[in-house]
This record gives structure tokens, sequence and C-alpha cells, in this order.
């Protein structure tokens, strides 16, 4: 009897070893997955910070390369172009591209800020940067501008042409509107909406003048800053170019435009009308 009893107590004991050994096992099998799991939660992170630093610095390089190119196209009066190399891993590549033709955008498409205005030259200018006088333009000259946010949220232009010769020029100033409450209360003509699309970029209002003898054209948006497109009825002479120049360091690549644009004419000049019309 004694002995039955003990070997019952001896099997139950080793089940229970047996038992106690399993959850151990368990134990450690889950203490073993839990810092597996931290240790790579830990190097993903590590990793992913180092590949963001990495990137932060090559764009950084990137874009001075870009930057580099830039200046170097503008210190060589446009006649270096192509590749460079800055480092081992960094380099840049320039182009440039005249701004000219029947239309365009205006300062490369850049926002023309309001009351300040941009220039669109009617007389073409001579490899020295000087104007030539002798070929003044004539037709007619449409201008774009204006988005679809509301007609009263977009801007109003002011339009000063000068015409004529180098020794008598004369001012003309026209003003238009697409907002009819404020057309009504300043006087300027009122425009209504017309939606066209001028190298890539929509516009939804547009006027039209007749030139004769042209010499420059003078933009000021009023209200608002704005963006501007021309297209006249002939070509037009050229504006300036575009410097693009993109950089690259490792995988990452940054592309900067540069509007490089003819010297223009003081505000002062239209503001305080030195051009008096005749």
């Amino acid at each position: 009897m004694k002995n039955q009893t003990l070997q019952k107590g001896q099997a139950r004991l080793q089940s229970l070893l047996r038992s106690n050994s399993g959850q151990a096992l368990l134990i450690v099998v889950l203490v073993m997955v839990v810092s597996l799991t931290i240790g790579l939660s830990i190097a993903s992170k590590t990793i992913t910070n180092l590949r963001t630093t990495t990137e932060e610095a090559d764009s950084a390089k990137a874009l001075s390369a870009a930057e580099t190119g830039i200046q170097q196209v503008i210190q060589s009066g446009g006649s270096v172009t192509g590749p460079g190399s800055v480092s081992s891993n960094t380099s840049f590549n320039t182009s440039v591209a005249t701004i000219s033709g029947a239309f365009f955008l205006v300062n490369g498409g850049n926002v023309i800020p309001q009351n300040e205005g941009a220039d669109v030259w009617l007389i073409a200018h001579n490899p020295g940067g000087n104007l030539d006088f002798s070929s003044p333009w004539t037709g007619s000259l449409t201008i774009y501008w204006g988005d679809g946010s509301g007609d009263c949220t977009n801007a109003a232009l002011e339009i000063i042409t000068i015409t004529g010769t180098q020794t008598n020029p004369v001012s003309n100033r026209a003003a238009y509107d697409p907002c009819t409450l404020r057309s009504s209360a300043n006087k300027f003509t009122s425009v209504a909406q017309s939606v066209n699309t001028v190298s890539g970029v929509t516009f939804y209002y547009t006027t039209t003048i007749s030139i004769t003898n042209g010499l420059l054209v003078r933009i000021v948006p009023f209200y608002t800053n704005t963006i501007l497109a021309v297209r006249g009825t002939s070509v037009l002479p050229s504006q300036g170019s575009i410097i693009s120049s993109t950089g690259q360091s490792g995988n990452v690549t940054r592309k900067i435009n540069a509007v490089k644009a003819y010297s223009s004419l003081p505000s002062e000049f239209f503001t305080y009308g030195l051009f008096v019309p005749k």
C-alpha cells in the first residue's frame, strides 16, 4: 500500500515538473519574441533616421550644386552650360532657353507682385543688351491673367503702352477689372470671364489691345498678385531667358529655374508720367 502511494506521488511530481518545464519554455520563447521585436524596431528606426539624415544632406548638396550651375551660367553670360561637377558624388547640369515667340508666360510664369508689374518688350535687345529701336512692333497683343477663385478675388490690370520712337515716345494707359462691383467704382473697363490656356497654364480673363510702333508694355496688377501671359498676332522679341539647373547628390535630385530678364524701367517712370500722352 505504501509502495503504491509512493509511486503515485513520484508520478504526480514528475507530471508537475514536466508541466513547469513547458511553462518555463513558453515564457522563454515569449521573452525572446518580445526582445527580438524591440530590437528590430530600434534597428529599423535607426536605419530610417540614418537614411533621412543622409537624404537631407544629399538634398542640401544637390540644391547647392544647382545654385552653383545657375551662378556659373550668369557669370559666363550664358556661354557656359551643360554638365559640371562640385565633388566626386555631387554634380549639376544647366541649360538656357530664350523667352520669345508669339506667346509666352511673362516673367517665366512667376507671380507678378501687385502694384509693381512686369514689362513686355516690343523691341529687340542687341547682343550687348542695348535696345534696338529700328523695328518697333505692330499688331494686337492679348493679355491673360486670373484663376477660377472668383471675379472679385482676382487682380485688375493697368496696361501702360509705350509707342513711338526713341526720341519721341508716347504713353497710353488703360485699366481692366473682372470684378463688376469694383469696376463700377474705379471706372476701369469691365472684363467678362474667358477661359484660355497658355503654355500649360489656365487663365480666366483676357483683354486685347492694338499697338502701332510699340516699344514696351508695362502690366501692373492691382488688389492682388497674379500670373500673366501674352499672345501677339506676330512673334514678339526676346524677353530674356530661363536658366534651368539640375543638381544631383547621391540619389537626390533638385532643380532650379531662374529668369534672367532684361533690365526694366523704374516704376517711377510710369508713376510720375515722364512719358506724357500727346
